[in-house]
């Protein structure tokens, strides 16, 4: 039963609801067959993400104590039973997709996946060589026994390993255990084998090593091998989900009571108890640290099969030019003559590379700064900072390590920066900028120019055309100044309460103004709504978590006005509930390309108005994260947007409705024609650029 009195869905389970939602994608059969791998590797990642930032969370607060549990309405140890529960039963329809829906179809393609199968005879000499030649030399086969080794330390975290149980031809009477790394971050998790019988042939790679551990053990019997693999960075994040007192008080609970992060060990399943046994005893592992997995672990490798044949995968869809920027020298002539819109990855994301290398080169150009969020060694971005640098301008970036990439890449392009003369400028804990901004000043005779770049999505993904962002290059004055504030205020590294009242009154703000104009917003709406004017809400959004916000949502919804939210990751807003939610309906959205971007719509009496975000509607993103909301004000760019969004809402292929319990269900109705948002947003932007410079679709 859901309380109504505390009308909010469990963020946990909302996180696991929306995993099987990829599970419905891999499951279905009118998708091409590698992308449905694909869809199952995206769901092994988020159930890894799921793990490592979610679980420890749940462990820790079931030693707080009742009275804050209890003011929070979660009950640890009967969620972790039911989180435990919904895992399970969704890694057996994992398994029963891949084994009866996928290797079956992707036989048809004429493709031979090698699934827990003794291999042919015609590829052991194969094998052999690719084992001799190429692998032999990175693996590094360790003994576990305390006359050998007694450390345990050598399961490093987030590599792949075969447990193996041995017996010595010599002495029979005791078993000897061993650990070999499986180098996939060398080669692959996937060897790609001679063709057979007309079929390409495919291994996992921890296959080919088991096949050969005689080689690695000479003298040894191999009795049996699993694999497992370690996470030891998991993540408490209590400060960023709850405020901050209560935070403190959590935290402090947890310090008296020795609470101590757990590392988390998936094994394949089938690994006998003795052997788990074994390795308890070797390293103190508590039992409940390990978690059992499918015939094979860490399957997010899924996501990068071998691209054998296109016939397997989405037709490629061309990135689409903006012609605004073909008949002009200058990038910067092109955003003063109008507000440009890119619609990613439709829209070609040159403009944005020209954006970035103009201004490094530009003579006229003073300054730049740009929030870079995360470093990472493919953005296109970092070697024109570096250049802008070099030709004397000042370029000034903020920035957070990213823990999940390479911290020596890191600090490398972090050194190769500030060599340059970059001034790097590190996030701080409650001030990371997670907001996708940038801004170019110009000193021209007439005076100071400035050039801003908006995105819902981080620099260093834009170049994967794997994603769904928009960004706006603009020159318009008040979002400009108000940029050129932001930044301003950014260098302080001051916390936000030290400059409550700056002026932001276009951009919205975290931590200053965007949580209290949304909230004006919508109140806004209730107030048009019950005048009999045009009222209505539509919000898309990665996550929506906040209370705050989710409870002038259900105002909003009680009052009449129409309110529609697509999200694509977690939700807590409960769609349905009588004389509470019975007039907002919630969907989401998944299809071949990651949906990343936020946009906020709102009637206002027929004068509508659009946003566009990078933040979700979270406790970290409004409170302990500075982001951006910004309006989209040129009208023919605004209309664009209100076609983007209708196609959202009028999709009926990849968007499903979410009931009272947060389960994915297929739109059936298809009498308006079919409807699938993401390849009519394609047309669209074909539609737009097919009318020529500076015109816009009607």
């Amino acid at each position: 039963m859901i309380d109504v009195a505390y009308p909010y869905f469990d963020t946990n389970l909302s996180w696991l609801s929306n995993n099987y939602r990829l599970l419905l994608e891999a499951n279905d059969e009118t998708v091409p067959v590698r992308e449905r791998l694909r869809f199952l590797g995206i769901y092994a990642y988020q159930t890894k993400e799921f793990f490592r930032a979610r679980v420890p969370s749940l462990l820790a607060m079931g030693e707080v104590s009742n009275d804050i549990r209890t003011k929070l309405n979660l009950f640890p140890e009967s969620l972790l039973e039911h989180v435990y529960e919904t895992v399970e039963n969704q890694l057996r329809e994992f398994n029963d997709i891949l084994l009866t829906g996928i290797l079956p179809a992707l036989h048809e393609q004429g493709v031979h996946l090698y699934y827990r199968e003794t291999f042919a005879n015609e590829h052991l000499n194969f094998l052999r060589k690719f084992f001799v030649d190429k692998l032999f030399r990175h693996l590094q086969p360790v003994f576990l026994d305390s006359r050998r080794s007694s450390k345990m330390s050598f399961f490093e975290s987030k590599q792949l390993y075969l447990v193996v149980r041995l017996q010595h031809r010599d002495d029979t009477e005791e078993d000897w255990y061993a650990i070999v790394n499986i180098p996939s971050e060398l080669f692959g998790r996937f060897a790609e084998l001679p063709e057979l019988d007309g079929k390409k042939q495919v291994a996992f790679l921890e296959d080919v090593i088991r096949e050969h551990l005689p080689l690695l053990f000479p003298g040894y019997d191999v009795l049996e091998s699993y694999a497992l693999r370690v996470e030891k960075d998991t993540e408490l994040s209590i400060e960023d989900e709850y405020p901050m007192q209560l935070a403190q008080r959590i935290l402090k609970q947890l310090e008296k009571r020795n609470f101590v992060q757990p590392a988390q060990y998936f094994y394949e399943s089938g690994m006998p108890l003795y052997m788990r046994e074994y390795l308890v005893s070797k390293a103190a592992i508590p039992m409940n640290e390990f978690h059992e997995r499918g015939h094979y672990i860490y399957m997010q490798d899924l996501m990068t099969f071998p691209q054998l044949s296109r016939r397997l995968d989405y037709p490629v869809q061309r990135p689409i030019q903006n012609p605004d920027f073909d008949d002009v020298t200058s990038v910067f002539e092109s955003i003063q003559r109008a507000d440009q819109l890119l619609h990613l990855p439709y829209h070609s994301y040159e403009p944005i590379v020209r954006f970035f290398n103009e201004a490094a080169v530009d003579p006229h150009v003073r300054e730049i700064h740009v929030s870079l969020y995360k470093i990472s060694p493919n953005s296109f971005i970092l070697n024109s900072l570096i250049s802008a640098a070099r030709n004397g301008k000042r370029v000034t970036t903020y920035v957070e390590l990213n823990t999940k990439l390479d911290i020596q890449e890191n600090l490398h392009w972090s050194k190769k920066m500030r060599d340059a003369g970059v001034k790097i400028i590190l996030s701080v804990p409650g001030l990371k900028v997670h907001a996708k901004i940038a801004l170019v000043k110009r000193k021209v005779h007439k005076g100071w120019e400035r050039y801003a770049f908006f995105g819902t999505g981080g620099f260093y993904r834009l170049t994967s055309r794997e994603i769904v962002d928009h960004a706006l290059l603009t020159s318009h004055r008040e979002l400009t100044n108000e940029l050129e504030l932001l930044f301003g205020y950014l260098s302080t590294q001051d916390e936000p309460k030290k400059y409550k009242y700056l002026p932001f009154n276009n951009l919205f703000v975290t931590q200053f103004t965007l949580q209290k104009r949304l909230l004006d917003l919508i109140d806004r709406e209730i107030a048009n709504c019950n005048a009999g004017l045009k009222s209505f809400v539509t919000i898309k959004i990665n996550q929506l978590q906040d209370h705050m916000l989710i409870d002038k949502i259900y105002q909003a919804g009680q009052a009449g006005v129409p309110v529609h939210v697509i999200v694509s990751e977690s939700c807590g807003l409960i769609s349905g509930l009588p004389s509470i939610s019975d007039n907002i309906v919630v969907s989401r959205h998944v299809d071949r390309y990651v949906e990343n971007t936020r946009i906020f719509h709102f009637a206002n009496r027929g004068n509508d108005e659009m946003y566009l975000s990078s933040c979700d509607w979270t406790h970290r993103n409004l409170h302990r994260r500075i982001d951006v909301c910004f309006p989209i004000l040129d009208e023919a760019l605004k209309n664009q947007m209100r076609l983007v969004l209708r196609n959202y809402v009028s999709d009926n292929q990849k968007s499903v409705r979410l009931d009272l319990y947060q389960n994915n269900l297929r739109i059936t109705d298809d009498s308006r024609g079919k409807v699938r948002a993401q390849e009519s947003n394609y047309r669209l932007v074909e539609k737009i650029e097919k009318t020529g410079p500076t015109k816009r679709a009607e």
